[in-house]
């Protein structure tokens, strides 16, 4: 086992001052100072056995869970960058996430958000200035409204490929001088980087893209389903995915793929899933990708934290991913921070809301997986109710350690994070604390 000037002595300069003494608190805490009792994660029988043991954690498949890099590495790298994704590779992300969107002339491109003002340098170029404009479109019963933006829609590639990502300003931590250098990436470029990292950086690295606003990018397509077969054209094109049901392969003619690099022997590609905030897009890919398991991304449908709604949910998710908050405000508070209204005689009928520390159990019944969202550097606020509302009562994270550990505790499968290293080093530690029983 590593010791601990060892491990801090590797990642000194990527954590920084802050994160690194927080890690080193988190390293020497004692168990006391969890929110449950961590005896809970094993049994009675377990408990008779020698100190050092098998560990089995409170996932569904008693594995450790498994590490997202959200947006690759953003922590320190421009998000959905070739340098963030090759970051999250040599950080050993489990599973390395892009979002996709589609350009006017039908490119299955990478960015975070339907626009490109927020994180490129696109207001700087002046041959791209008439293209700016304002749109108003529905995305999964929310109206969105964006101003003066650059839209994806609008743009052909080669117009796209003029645009330089940079880090958001706000985060002043994130190093900006890698601002201005990376291209916006096609969705078979990432796939490419994966690829080449499983090759080289020795890892099955796990992928998992999000598909942005379909509903958006069906706008003026020749059928309702052209955003989401282009994905998964691309993705059995590069092996991650196997068609189970109709596919119009003619309509997509035009996806001129490239020949793939060649797998060395023994070595094979990492995991792959998909994920949704349109569940009739995420029922889609379940039903024509079989073998590629569906995340159900959740945030605004209060039906969805409801018993029922976990029903109809397990018709097609694998996967089930609510914004981390549901399950330590709970579902109550998070919609009415939210201005998210539901009718309450409904939701009664549909079993109520689960409360917060039930709701990873509740899933898990359920035979689906739980992937919470976004778990941040630690620099940056952990983006609690709790934290500034002291009316929502119950378990509230002291610090990114406190988090983690309540999280794992709880037993989620998956965790988007930002700064791979930092979760990496918390679930090891958690990990010790299970296999020693401190």
């Amino acid at each position: 086992m590593l010791s601990k000037f060892f491990v801090c002595t590797i990642v000194a300069t990527v954590l920084g001052t802050i994160g690194l003494m927080q890690l080193l608190e988190a390293w020497q805490r004692p168990a006391a100072a969890l929110p449950y009792p961590l005896e809970a994660a094993w049994t009675d029988k377990e408990a008779a056995e020698p100190a050092r043991n098998i560990v089995r954690w409170n996932t569904l498949t008693g594995g450790q869970p498994k590490l997202v890099g959200h947006r690759g590495e953003k922590a320190f790298m421009p998000e959905h960058s070739r340098a963030s994704y090759w970051q999250a590779a040599l950080e050993k992300a489990d599973y390395i996430e892009p979002d996709l969107a589609m350009t006017k002339d039908g490119h299955l491109v990478v960015n975070h958000n339907e626009w490109l003002g927020s994180n490129t340098n696109v207001a700087e170029i002046k041959s791209l200035a008439h293209l700016r404009t304002n749109r108003t479109w529905t995305d999964n019963g929310q109206v969105v409204r964006k101003d003066n933006e650059w839209f994806i829609m609008d743009m052909t590639l080669e117009q796209i490929k003029q645009v330089r990502i940079r880090q958001d300003k706000q985060y002043k931590w994130r190093p900006q001088h890698f601002d201005g250098i990376f291209q916006v990436l096609t969705f078979e470029e990432y796939l490419q980087i994966v690829r080449n990292a499983t090759i080289d950086a020795g890892g099955e690295f796990g992928v998992i893209p999000e598909l942005k606003s379909p509903k958006l990018y069906n706008q003026g397509r020749s059928y309702s389903r052209f955003f989401e077969d282009r994905a998964i054209l691309t993705m059995e094109h590069y092996g991650w995915a196997q068609v189970s049901a109709h596919v119009n392969r003619s309509a997509h003619a035009d996806l001129d793929l490239q020949p793939l690099r060649e797998l060395p022997e023994g070595v094979q590609l990492g995991p792959s899933a998909w994920q949704s905030f349109d569940l009739d897009t995420a029922e889609y890919l379940a039903s024509h990708t079989r073998s590629v398991p569906v995340v159900a991304l959740l945030g605004s449908l209060p039906w969805t934290f409801t018993p029922w709604g976990l029903d109809k949910l397990m018709q097609f998710a694998s996967i089930v991913s609510p914004w981390k908050d549901f399950f330590v405000a709970g579902a109550d508070p998070v919609f009415q921070a939210n201005n998210v209204s539901w009718n309450a005689t409904d939701i009664h009928k549909m079993g109520g809301f689960i409360p917060p520390h039930e709701l990873v159990s509740e899933i898990h019944k359920r035979n689906m997986s739980v992937s919470p969202y976004t778990f941040y550097d630690s620099r940056q606020d952990m983006a609690y109710l709790c934290q500034t509302n002291t009316s929502v009562g119950g378990f509230c994270p002291a610090d990114k350690a406190d988090e983690f550990f309540y999280f794992f505790q709880q037993g989620v499968d998956f965790m988007f994070v930002e700064n791979i290293v930092e979760a990496s080093l918390l679930r090891s530690r958690y990990a010790d604390r299970l296999e020693y029983r401190q």
